[in-house]
């Protein structure tokens, strides 16, 4: 059997993203692509399949073949990235005939560190599924993203590499970023959070009560970590002191994938936590820090910010 994918606009596709000017993204499929072709019935799946796709790179649309194990009357999904691939085997657990149920897990692990002005960091994670129809050989599928992208561009202007004399933070570089929202009239702990999702699950049986209805439905809610630039200690976003007295600036722009199930309601707070790695001279190594003093930037919500998927939400912050 033959699957065509094409993804709901906007975006249109995967996996070679560009920013355009109207403050989208536009992606492409590359030229070797395989999506994993989920077929069940009351009781659960009945057949996971493989398909794959080859073709020129840049193209919109593409042809994925593979045979299919289902059974007829069943329903049919696509995933991807495929189940088995990399990225596929950190964002989902065991997908296996018999299961009521699909697991999908946070970006967190699978998305590389996020690099300036990248919009790669969106392709390592490009959750996407759709529901297939089928008409003789051919199938077709509009696939649709399960996240949307915050855009964030970063001024750095007063952090110092090098550590004043009543801080400990020397030779402090920054390359983590939290995202998380506050809702100031609940009372709530540093992981509880209103509105991101790090994992959750899409019921894939025809039931009734609890069968699939196109969304995964969530199971645990808190904020996002993400690395910037690398994992290691060789991030570039730091200001030696001097640099600082002359005005020089350091300017960076990140696209991070984010899952919800809320929309920024009007007085939520949105919070953006730089942290990094400094020199502890005490322990004579470079130490993690979750949020360097003065690095978490607060954004009001003033009035309600509906978040849909496949869309792109832009922030600026200033440290």
């Amino acid at each position: 059997m033959t699957i065509q994918a094409s993804v709901v606009t906007p975006p249109e596709t995967k996996t070679i993203y560009e920013y355009t000017d109207d403050k989208t993204l536009e992606g492409y499929w590359d030229s070797e692509e395989a999506i994993t072709v989920v077929s069940f019935g009351n009781n659960g799946i009945t057949a996971v399949d493989k398909f794959t796709s080859v073709g020129e790179k840049g193209r919109k649309k593409a042809e994925f073949s593979g045979t299919w194990h289902g059974n007829e009357g069943d329903r049919v999904i696509c995933l991807y990235p495929a189940v088995d691939s990399y990225v596929g085997r950190s964002i989902f657990d065991d997908v296996s005939v018999g299961d009521p149920f699909i697991n999908i897990n946070g970006f967190s692990t699978p998305s590389a560190p996020l690099k300036h002005e990248d919009t790669g960091s969106v392709s390592d994670v490009d959750l996407m599924l759709g529901e297939v129809t089928v008409s003789g050989d051919v199938a077709h599928v509009y696939l649709k993203h399960l996240f949307a992208v915050f855009r964030i561009e970063v001024t750095l202007k007063n952090f110092s590499y090098e550590a004043s004399a009543a801080s400990p933070y020397d030779m402090a570089k920054i390359n983590t970023i939290r995202i998380k929202c506050v809702d100031p009239d609940t009372e709530m702990d540093d992981w509880d959070d209103p509105v991101f999702v790090v994992s959750s699950h899409l019921n894939v049986t025809t039931d009734d009560y609890n069968g699939y209805t196109g969304m995964p439905v969530t199971d645990e809610k808190r904020p996002l970590d993400y690395y910037l630039l690398t994992s290691g200690n060789d991030s570039d976003l730091y200001l030696t002191n001097r640099e600082i007295e002359n005005g020089k600036v350091v300017e960076k722009t990140f696209f991070v994938p984010v899952r919800f199930d809320s929309d920024l309601k009007a007085g939520y707070k949105l919070h953006f936590q730089f942290g990094g790695n400094y020199f502890d001279y005490k322990t004579q190594s470079r130490e993690p820090i979750t949020v360097f003093p003065n690095c978490d930037k607060q954004v009001t919500i003033e009035e309600t910010l509906p978040l849909e998927n496949g869309k792109v939400y832009c922030f600026k912050v200033t440290i």
